[in-house]
């Protein structure tokens, strides 16, 4: 029995990686784009604020903000403002566990993720500082 429960603590810590992510652990300065027409850069801030603004060859295309919660295994965007091409377009992030990091990908099912993985294009990746 005991060697029962110590197989479904070990399986139950294993399989639960992400929902360790919290507010203050993913807060931060995120990048997804194809350094071209595409670049959206996303601030997650600790008290569960964001701002958004996709930026291309001919400046800003729009930009959003609002308040941002984690929600088990994604992030879900609730913006208050949206202007231009960014109305509409980030409501939710699946939280990812790639290279040690976390990274957030909009749709698990796009079939360029699913054929290249989370890349910078695929995936909202942390800034360096």
């Amino acid at each position: 029995m005991r060697f029962f429960a110590a197989i479904l603590l070990a399986v139950a810590v294993l399989t639960g990686c992400n929902r360790q992510a919290t507010l203050s652990s993913l807060a931060g300065s995120y990048y997804r784009g194809d350094g071209t027409g595409y670049n959206v850069y996303l601030d997650l801030a600790a008290g569960g604020t964001y701002k958004a603004e996709w930026h291309g060859c001919f400046g800003t295309y729009g930009m959003a903000s609002g308040t941002w919660l984690v929600d088990g295994e994604r992030i879900v965007l609730s913006p208050s403002s949206e202007t231009g091409m960014m109305k509409g377009h980030l409501r939710e992030l699946h939280i990812v566990k790639h290279d040690g990091q976390f990274v957030f990908v909009p749709d698990l099912h796009d079939d360029y993720y699913r054929k290249y993985g989370p890349d910078r294009y695929s995936a909202f990746h942390r800034q360096k500082k």
